[in-house]
């Protein structure tokens, strides 16, 4: 397992590009932001001197006492580039300047400006035409002491990993997988923490998958206090029920997803909701789903991430979805998501210049469309 684990971790690396823009601050600030041939200065009105530039993996790193690494005080995107295109990429960083509006984390950059850097990180990895590829932009509270104190911070940090990803072998969105379910550790509610600040403490779903590990399962499928499903550790969860006459009749397809009060509203996930009623099923939101109303006849279960796209799932702890077969639905949505991720409306080119970003962010996004 180590031995694949170093292979993988060397074939993201490899090519991979990061952006990275924070205070310089002497002693604190990582030594490559000193050499002003690899780095800019940036103007803004912090307190101290912001620098920013692009590099390897191996040539920058964060601070000790960055807030993000300190106490996962700090949120999150996770953006596909697949066919060549930054897959519904303004919509993902309008949903990462919302997290961060919500931790109070104020960006040194206009929306437009971040996509520009974002855009030419990409240009610099130099992906190969239909190359597969995958940001991880981030924003933490940055430099601070080693109470939690969000005032004790100088400024943000913001950095943008480009490189590749695969969470699951291409085989299984033929054959589907199953979910382990997670029993101990439960998903809280909006009180506790909002799921819809896409912050990068992931704590509760790393518990989670610990677990379920002896299972041996993809992945867990979360449930609340109560024991409503909520969402699978990093994905959306759907079910659909196929109801006697609905090859006749598409409104007698009845696709349930758990609640937003315990899981993040993807993206992907809107855009699946989309074509579902595109095709004339119904789509109900619940916050009384359990585990067991995802096994047995007549329906059919997947999930929805950035990462994963649309993943069939065949069982949930070893019992039977349908019959264990991604079934006629799930390969339709599979099919219009795969059609999106192709359409110049749902993204941006690769190739694009600031001239094209600049426009292309002034688009309504897809939630703005009829």
């Amino acid at each position: 397992m180590s031995s694949d684990v170093i292979r993988e971790l060397t074939a993201i690396s490899s090519k991979a590009r990061v952006f990275a823009s924070m205070p310089y601050i002497e002693g604190l600030t990582p030594r490559i932001f000193s050499d002003l041939d690899r780095c800019q200065v940036y103007e803004t009105d912090e307190v101290a001197e912001r620098r920013e530039g692009i590099f390897r993996m191996d040539e920058i790193g964060l601070s000790p006492l960055d807030h993000g690494g300190l106490y996962g005080d700090a949120s999150f995107e996770g953006i596909l580039i697949n066919f060549d295109q930054i897959f519904v990429f303004k919509e993902h960083l309008e949903r990462w300047w919302e997290s961060a509006r919500k931790l109070s984390i104020k960006f040194p950059y206009t929306i437009d400006d971040m996509a520009c850097r974002i855009v030419k990180t990409i240009q610099e990895v130099g992906f190969k035409e239909g190359e597969k590829g995958y940001l991880r932009p981030i924003i933490t509270r940055g430099f601070g002491n080693l109470g939690i104190h969000p005032k004790k911070c100088v400024a943000p940090t913001v950095y943008v990993i480009c490189s590749t990803i695969q969470l699951y072998p291409a085989e299984t969105y033929e054959s589907g997988i199953e979910l382990a379910v997670a029993r101990k550790i439960r998903r809280p509610g909006q009180v506790i923490i909002d799921p819809n600040i896409k912050s990068c403490n992931y704590l509760n779903n790393i518990l989670g998958l610990l677990e379920t590990m002896d299972k041996g399962k993809l992945e867990t499928m979360m449930i609340t206090a109560r024991g409503a499903v909520a969402e699978a550790t990093a994905d959306n969860l759907f079910l659909v029920y196929r109801k006697e006459g609905w090859e006749s009749d598409p409104s007698k397809v009845v696709i349930h997803t758990p609640s937003s009060e315990y899981c993040l509203i993807g993206i992907t996930r809107n855009i699946i909701i989309q074509e579902a009623r595109k095709l004339g099923y119904t789509v109900k939101e619940a916050d009384d789903m359990l585990a067991i109303d995802f096994v047995g006849p007549d329906r059919e279960c997947f999930m929805t991430g950035t990462g994963c796209g649309l993943m069939p799932i065949v069982g949930i702890e070893d019992r039977p979805v349908g019959d264990r077969k991604p079934g006629p639905i799930t390969k339709k949505l599979l099919q219009a998501i795969t059609n999106n991720m192709r359409n110049p409306e749902y993204g941006l080119n690769i190739s694009a210049d600031e001239a094209e970003v600049r426009d292309y962010m002034k688009r309504p996004t897809i939630y703005d469309r009829e």
